[in-house]
């Protein structure tokens, strides 16, 4: 079981656009936010559990938490309920983590995903309910006391490192909210400039000396050969010969690639039928994936961009569509979300250029 996956798989498209419609975000930026802040809150919960007391802690929230959200969360975002909801999370989440903590995480969440201070409480007082009634369901389904809920979370450390989004766990150093995961955590990009740099300077101890050796003989070797040279410098050279200008490289035609990676996600999710399909489907969608993310990461011309633009605008309400009858079906969700949340986001983000 891989409990990121899983929570992750009941926050599909149609969640992440209820919420991001909730709390005034692009579905893009959503999607990012929650890809940092679940395996987040599962690092932090993990640590509770391991500490003292805490396992009981953690037991007791997790079954005082109502586990019908997880089938009710569509109509309580945007709805009559979303603000007790979010109030009882962010007091639930507070109360385990510690305010520094919870704190902490909300605005690692600001900085990675670009939210407001309000913005990210909001989401993660939509989120730790979500979290706690997914283990609810693991902790009833197996039978666990809050001994083997802790070690449950203890066998998840691998997969909630591997889950944290490049450059967010950085964000959190020195919080304490990582500790737990040890060195399943990826070492952050300074730590390897300063081994690099401490290698160059290492190097730099042999190969000073070295260098001067070399230039000495130099000199020595074309003091005796000056006359010599004299005279071959006094033959003119001949004229240089005239190099044909380079060509420049062929343009990439992005509509192009877009409309070839539109049609190509239709043709796949519509093949989706189980999970035998779903997993068979992984390959091209990732591939899919990286077509967008090269269009988006592009600088594209006004042109480019509004038929772009005008190409998604059209054909994203059937992929949608397509998308979500897709992930409803029985075990689907956990095998595609991964790959389709952020590649939706990019096409919604480009659609809008």
């Amino acid at each position: 079981m891989d409990l990121v996956s899983t929570i992750t798989k009941l926050l599909g498209p149609v969640i992440i656009r209820r919420i991001a419609a909730s709390l005034g975000l692009n579905e893009g930026v959503v999607g990012k936010a929650i890809s940092a802040a679940i395996p987040a809150i599962l690092a932090g919960l993990t640590k509770i559990a391991s500490q003292g007391s805490g396992a009981t802690q953690l037991a007791n929230a997790v079954t005082k938490q109502d586990p019908s959200i997880l089938g009710n969360l569509g109509n309580l975002i945007g709805g009559a309920g979303e603000k007790s909801l979010i109030d009882s999370g962010m007091n639930i989440l507070t109360s385990l983590l510690g305010g520094s903590s919870t704190n902490a995480l909300a605005g690692a969440l600001n900085k990675f995903a670009g939210l407001s201070g309000s913005q990210s409480n909001s989401l993660l007082g939509i989120l730790t309910p979500v979290v706690l009634g997914q283990l609810g369901q693991v902790q009833k389904s197996s039978g666990l006391n809050a001994g083997g809920l802790a070690n449950l979370l203890n066998t998840q450390k691998g997969n909630i490192a591997a889950a944290l989004p490049s450059g967010f766990a950085s964000l959190l150093e020195g919080t304490g909210l990582l500790d737990v995961l040890g060195d399943k955590v990826k070492p952050s990009a300074p730590n390897t400039q300063r081994v690099s740099d401490s290698s160059t300077s290492s190097l730099g101890k042999w190969l000073i000396p070295a260098a001067l050796a070399a230039l000495a003989l130099i000199l020595v070797s074309n003091y005796g050969c000056n006359r010599e040279t004299a005279e071959k410098m006094e033959t003119p050279a001949p004229p240089p010969t005239a190099t044909a200008p380079a060509e420049n490289p062929p343009t990439t035609n992005y509509v192009d690639i877009t409309s070839n990676a539109l049609s190509g996600l239709t043709t796949v999710i519509d093949g989706v039928k189980d999970e035998v399909t779903a997993n068979a489907a992984v390959p091209r969608l990732q591939d899919l994936g990286k077509q967008i993310a090269s269009v988006k990461s592009a600088e594209l011309t006004g042109e480019a961009k509004k038929s772009i633009a005008s190409l998604i605008a059209t054909s994203l309400p059937g992929i949608t569509a397509a998308v979500e009858k897709a992930v409803s079906i029985p075990g689907v969700a956990a095998i595609l979300n991964p790959i389709l949340q952020p590649l939706m986001a990019n096409l919604n983000d480009l659609s809008k250029t």
